[in-house]
């Protein structure tokens, strides 16, 4: 109960802010950073409220770094790293964690392999131990590789093959995309995944999961001394590993070939749904900020502009929304709506677009913009309440951003997008020839004899 009264007057005081640019939006995130010889990047945020550390390390390898024909590597790892290691049998990582009273997990998308543990302040020692141990002596036997694979491969079955619309979704991921590192999809082929050998994984990890290449941002209650302290009983010793290459360039956006359209049969579902997406630059150009903010606009909750129009006046979807899916080299707005059963798909699709062509012709209003504004700021501020998630925070700017410092001043580009700024982005980039829509309709059902 105090965490939702807590909630509810820090999001009554968010409300209350003016939203300008030189509005103050969040307590500023300090922090300090050192490197080990072996390469291996620290970053401290010094946090002594509460008793507890977040240790956030995150791997700059993701699916993107995946070579042709070994898609879903990266996400492979994410299970393995969690196996033995030398001096650790299968099932100690996640035991020793929880004794302690800790938490853990970890994610994988396209550009980074992220793990977490969240831990008592006297017990970051245990944690870091832990990465280290994966970090340096994972042990990969043929055996533990081919049980997480068959694991990954009932996670792809059970979230994708046998979900509803789940292969429409990934159609629309790829389809949309020239940029060759982002054309496969996380979870990988089951072929891939068949063909993949112990070898192949050793070399992976070889590569990729090295102290070079990583960073671990220590957010708590720990000080600078102590974080450099067991920085180097746990971690120099590591040797480091060959630099990796650079992925290439991202792609222009928008892009100018005309819209891709593909139709989906889905054994599994029992009304259409209508996937769009237009493709948008890389995380760290400008005008993402207010494409954030127009895809909240759109679709995001029962006030917007999709929901209204389609579901509340139309009454032709059950659901409309939009949201960005950005990624460090170029990702897209995404566009959902399901048609309400007997209502042609292609209606409601021409629907959204009419919504969309509202925007570029007119504009937002000063209230929907602020809106947004105060929505998405209230939101990181929140988030920014967690050790996880401050860490978080820091990690995202030095990847997405190439910039630390920007965990202090991203928020206030957010505050200054203008309604000039929305309608200019929408113009841009929302337009038929940078448009991919994905179809998924109910698979004909076969006659009965």
């Amino acid at each position: 109960m105090k965490h939702h009264l807590l909630r509810a007057l820090a999001l009554a005081a968010i409300a209350a802010l003016p939203v300008t640019a030189d509005a103050q939006t969040a307590p500023p995130t300090k922090y300090e950073t050192f490197t080990l010889d072996n390469g291996l990047r620290f970053i401290v945020h010094e946090d002594h409220s509460t008793p507890i550390v977040a240790v956030d390390v995150w791997y700059d390898v993701g699916s993107a770094n995946e070579a042709v024909g070994r898609s879903g590597f990266a996400h492979l790892f994410e299970h393995m790293l969690f196996q033995e290691t030398e001096n650790l049998p299968k099932g100690a990582f996640d035991t020793y964690l929880e004794e302690a009273g800790g938490q853990l997990n970890g994610t994988t998308n396209q550009d980074r392999t992220m793990y977490y543990e969240i831990v008592p302040s006297n017990r970051v020692n245990l944690a870091l131990w832990l990465e280290a141990e994966r970090m340096a002596r994972l042990k990969v036997t043929k055996e533990n590789f081919e049980r997480e694979r068959e694991v990954v491969k009932e996670e792809r079955r059970m979230r994708i093959d046998n979900a509803p619309y789940g292969n429409g979704f990934l159609m629309l991921d790829t389809l949309h995309t020239d940029y060759k590192p982002y054309r496969h999809t996380v979870i990988g082929t089951m072929d891939d995944l068949n063909a993949a050998t112990t070898q192949d994984v050793i070399d992976f990890y070889k590569q990729y999961y090295v102290p070079n290449n990583a960073t671990i941002v220590l957010a708590g209650d720990i000080t600078v001394e102590q974080a450099k302290q067991l920085a180097n009983e746990y971690f120099a010793d590591i040797k480091p590993g060959q630099n990796t290459a650079a992925l290439p360039p991202a792609t222009p956006a928008p892009r100018t070939d005309g819209e891709r359209r593909q139709t989906l049969e889905d054994k599994l579902a029992s009304v259409p749904l209508i996937f769009g997406a237009y493709n948008v630059p890389e995380h760290k150009h400008d005008d993402v900020y207010a494409l954030q903010l127009l895809g909240a606009v759109l679709g995001q909750g029962e006030s917007s502009r999709l929901f209204q129009r389609l579901v509340k006046q139309e009454k032709a979807a059950t659901f409309a929304s939009s949201g960005l899916s950005s990624r460090a080299l170029g990702g897209y707005m995404a566009f959902q709506a399901q048609p309400v059963q007997g209502v042609e798909a292609s209606k409601v699709e021409g629907l959204l677009w009419e919504e969309v062509e509202k925007v570029k012709a007119q504009g937002i209003t000063a209230d929907e913009l602020n809106k947004a504004k105060r929505q998405f700021i209230a939101g990181q501020i929140m988030q920014r309440q967690m050790v996880l998630t401050k860490a978080e925070a820091i990690q995202h700017a030095r990847f997405m951003h190439g910039d630390i410092a920007s965990v202090n001043t991203d928020l206030d580009k957010y505050n200054a997008v203008t309604l000039d700024d929305i309608k200019r982005v929408a113009s841009k980039y929302l337009v038929t020839p940078n448009r991919t829509v994905v179809t998924v309709v109910p698979a004909a059902k076969k006659p009965t004899t």
